[in-house]
């Protein structure tokens, strides 16, 4: 019986390979023999390198650290990934993420997407032609301003006066001329894929600040100078490239990060366990498969909406492989995930206990739970337990 285990992080508990290992013991509690693959995922954002760094399903990955500037100018040290095939994998939250300062610390008008933009330069250094860079967590609602000044590119006020870097989402209303012949010309050469199951646009009540900026420090009032500030760039970079994006769909995400892969870079915006799984070749795997179990910490109706443990259940579908859900919680209305190929779902909590509690033990709650789940399928199969 070969048994696919792909479980995302239980964010705050464990990791995605740390939550993979523990149902893999619980499962051979009840059988030795079981051929099982742990596949760790994640929806291209937030975790992404630990998951692919890593994986067991990888080999040749080779971790880089950088010296690069955080989103508030802090000095840091950030990792990129450069697969076996000479891809390099970048992820946004390691040099612009929110937890990167504390709370007390935070100002979204003052934070800065720079230190991106270094990384794709040391990742270009390295030789890497093709980028995988995974939005999510970020700090940032920039519009990728910093970011394109590390690359190369000048933005100049209407007095003539150059603003200065790093820029941030507070000089974005001062922009009225950009100079993109800076750039450095490698970005008109490589392929750049963008995880992304964010769908907001750049602009309006959906957008990028209105939708986003309040978690990253923004009041009313902010809220206000940010949309304006990037209604300004929006309109001065779709001038001079001749692209206006402000209504695509993932052009919002990660402040405004998605529109400017696009203007810069051509990026590819795609959908985020997709890619992430073709990474892992996951179709190999689940190939003569008889179940998949995926999860991670909450399932609800959100979950459907781009989240990894749905994204493998679709893909397991296509196989007609059976999925079955292990979460650390899940409300009522998860019962709408019924629809989207996953056949039940498993709360790990075995009784009443803190959030705490449950955070700390979520490894053997898995593993528990996994050994459960298993003896229960054998009992409707018929099957003697081992």
């Amino acid at each position: 019986m070969k048994i696919i285990i792909a479980l995302d992080s239980f964010k705050g508990s464990c990791s995605a390979q740390a939550a993979c290992a523990a149902v893999a013991r619980g499962l051979r509690k009840v059988d030795a023999r079981l051929e099982l693959v742990e596949m760790p995922v994640s929806d291209g954002g937030e975790g992404l390198l630990a998951t692919l760094a890593e994986s067991p399903l990888l080999s040749g990955v080779r971790r880089r650290r950088i010296g690069c500037v955080g989103p508030y100018g802090q000095p840091l040290q950030a990792e990129f990934l450069v697969l076996a095939d000479g891809r390099g994998v970048i992820e946004m939250a390691q040099c612009c993420g929110l937890e990167l300062t504390p709370t007390s610390g935070r100002d979204v008008r003052q934070a800065s997407s720079y230190g991106l933009g270094q990384m794709v330069l040391a990742a270009m250094d390295c030789g890497c032609r093709h980028l995988i860079i995974g939005l999510g967590g970020s700090a940032t609602n920039d519009g990728g301003l910093g970011f394109a000044q590390a690359l190369g590119a000048r933005f100049y006020r209407l007095d003539g006066t150059m603003i200065g870097e790093p820029g941030c989402s507070a000089d974005l209303a001062q922009i009225a001329h950009a100079d993109l012949s800076g750039l450095d010309p490698r970005l008109a050469t490589i392929t750049l894929q963008v995880p992304c199951d964010v769908t907001n646009p750049l602009l309006g009540i959906n957008g990028a600040t209105w939708v986003y900026a309040r978690q990253k420090g923004a009041d009313d009032t902010a809220l206000v100078e940010m949309e304006s500030g990037m209604a300004n760039y929006a309109e001065v970079l779709s001038r001079i490239t001749g692209r206006d994006i402000g209504e695509t769909p993932g052009a919002g995400a990660a402040g405004g990060m998605g529109a400017a892969l696009l203007w810069y870079a051509d990026g590819q915006l795609l959908p985020g366990i997709g890619l992430v799984l073709s990474l892992l070749n996951a179709p190999t795997h689940f190939q003569h498969a008889s179940l998949v179990i995926i999860g991670e910490g909450r399932l609800d109706r959100q979950s459907a909406f781009g989240k990894a443990p749905i994204g493998v259940a679709r893909e397991a579908a296509r196989y007609s492989v059976p999925a079955i859900a292990l979460c650390g919680g899940r409300d009522e209305d998860s019962r709408s995930l019924y629809q989207h190929h996953v056949q039940a779902m498993w709360a790990i909590c075995p009784r009443p206990m803190s959030l705490d509690e449950s955070m700390a033990a979520c490894e053997t709650l898995l593993a528990d739970t996994a050994e459960n789940l298993l003896r229960t399928l054998k009992v409707g199969a018929g099957m003697t337990l081992v």
